[in-house]
């Protein structure tokens, strides 16, 4: 029978623990991990892996050994189709708004910057021989039962898609802009008065002093019928038409080809630069593109939209590429895998402008695609508190270590505070229900000195047994029947 590998997943498996410096706490090896480099990956595939706390960096795949691990990592998830703004959220919105209405940027030296944290990966100490793994196209012809044939290797590797969508974003003129300066709480403050009833909003003491004259004119006021609330969508859209700075927004696959690549390459290593300290040669082309332009991942075409696969959002304003946001589009979510941006905006907030963009893509995209509602936002460490700003993306839930099952956040933060480490399903007797059967194991696809075989063979030649089931916990049922490991 013969067997096309061409859109499978091909990896090679690293079987050693990785140790090294945690980009959190700064513990010299306290990060452990386990990996595998992935030549190919279908997105499927992806989607199963990153639903069992895999994640990847350019097309190096790693999942924390959570246990081990001096900064567990848990995969988070928002609900974007039940996305809640908070204040602060609608507050970043309105003023970048504003700043393309009246090009005035204000260098506010009290905003937070927590979301200059919003994908920062951490950086993963590459130390393995990756030139034999560049396997390209893969073909190989087995027979049914088992037998091992010899497979054709050369190297073709997938030329991504140089697909790019440009859109206009404008909206009918906005309303005026609420202040929304901070105040004080001025009883709060003087403790002669810590006695009295918490101080009121002058609206709504406007408001009652509003009904007293009007019940003393024997009138009653009009309950208005509540508006419901914004949507994320009115409030993005809310640009007026006439508007200093233009807002486009590209949505590309990117390459090496791509006419925006230097100035997005330039852009990427000027924000490392200023905004992580990096030195000029950690972040040079080569680092940009092992990193962010190299991605595993199989472009697959959907009949609307941009299609399945990794993508770079870049952000324009009057012809300037000021932020670049990297996602996969997966069949279940967006998936951010970083976010970078001209440091001169700082003060845009633009992190969290945009996770929040992200989120509207993520819902515009369900509207053709129903199984994809979810946006996922990296790892969360609770330990970290740059990190926490995660939480505020409601409704989100973490992933379970153990047995892979989503929770609250709010309920997984009990949990946290009392261990770093937490299992967040409360019945001791719940386990892990996507894990490979024997059979399972002995089916997975191996290629072993160039030959593809199933394992049950490669048994005969080399007895790998724990490695394979393993490999088979960690990956679960779905990617060990779909995915083809490469060992040495």
């Amino acid at each position: 029978m013969s067997v096309d590998l061409t859109e499978k997943s091909l990896v090679q498996w690293f079987d050693e623990t990785e140790r090294h410096k945690c980009g959190y706490c700064k513990s010299p090896n306290g990060s452990v991990s386990i990996g595998m480099w992935a030549d190919t990956l279908t997105v499927e595939d992806y989607q199963n892996l990153i639903d069992r706390g895999w994640r990847r960096s350019g097309k190096y795949c790693y999942k924390p050994t959570m246990d081990e691990t001096c900064c567990p990592q848990y995969t988070i998830k928002c609900d974007a189709l039940h996305f809640s703004l908070t204040k602060s959220q609608k507050k970043v919105i309105k003023k970048f708004n504003k700043y393309l209405q009246d090009g005035i940027l204000k260098k506010d030296s009290e905003c937070d910057h927590v979301e200059d944290e919003v994908h920062r990966q951490e950086h993963v100490d590459f130390k393995k021989d990756i030139a034999a793994i560049n396997i390209g196209e893969v073909k190989a012809g087995f027979q049914e039962g088992g037998e091992i044939s010899n497979i054709d290797i050369k190297d073709n590797p997938i030329e991504p898609e140089n697909s790019n969508v440009k859109l206009n974003i404008s909206a009918p003129n906005s309303e005026p802009l609420n202040n929304q300066t901070h105040k004080s709480n001025s009883c709060a403050e003087n403790p002669m008065e810590q006695s009295r009833p918490p101080c009121k909003k002058a609206k709504v003491l406007r408001l009652e002093r509003k009904k007293e004259k009007l019940l003393k004119k024997g009138l009653v006021l009009e309950e208005k019928t509540p508006q419901a609330p914004k949507t994320l969508e009115q409030f993005m859209e809310e640009i007026p038409d006439i508007a200093k700075g233009k807002l486009k927004i590209a949505i590309s696959r990117m390459s090496k080809e791509s006419d925006s690549f230097k100035v997005t390459a330039q852009l990427y290593q000027t924000y490392q630069m200023i905004i992580h300290n990096d030195l000029p040669d950690e972040c040079e082309e080569e680092n940009f593109c092992q990193f962010l332009i190299d991605s595993p991942l199989q472009p697959e075409r959907v009949p609307d939209g941009p299609g399945y696969g990794t993508f770079h959002q870049q952000y324009w304003i009057d012809d300037k590429l000021i932020a670049v946001g990297v996602i996969d589009i997966l069949p279940r979510c967006v998936s951010s895998v970083y976010f970078f941006y001209d440091p001169d905006y700082r003060g845009l907030t633009l992190g969290t402008y945009g996770a929040l963009r992200e989120v509207y893509f993520t819902r515009s995209l369900q509207e053709h695609l129903p199984h994809l509602n979810s946006y996922y936002m990296g790892f969360y460490i609770h330990s970290c508190q740059k990190m926490r700003y995660k939480g505020r993306f409601t409704p989100s839930y973490l992933l379970c270590p153990e047995t892979y099952q989503w929770f609250p956040i709010e309920q997984c933060i009990k949990k946290l505070e009392e261990s770093k480490y937490a299992r967040f399903v409360d019945d001791i007797d719940a386990i892990d229900g996507y894990l490979p059967s024997q059979r399972d194991v002995m089916h997975m696809q191996v290629v072993y000195k160039y030959r593809l075989m199933l394992f049950k063979d490669l048994k005969k030649i080399v007895d790998e047994t724990e490695m394979f089931k393993k490999i088979g916990q960690l990956v679960g049922k779905k990617c060990a029947n779909t995915m083809v490991f490469f060992i040495r």
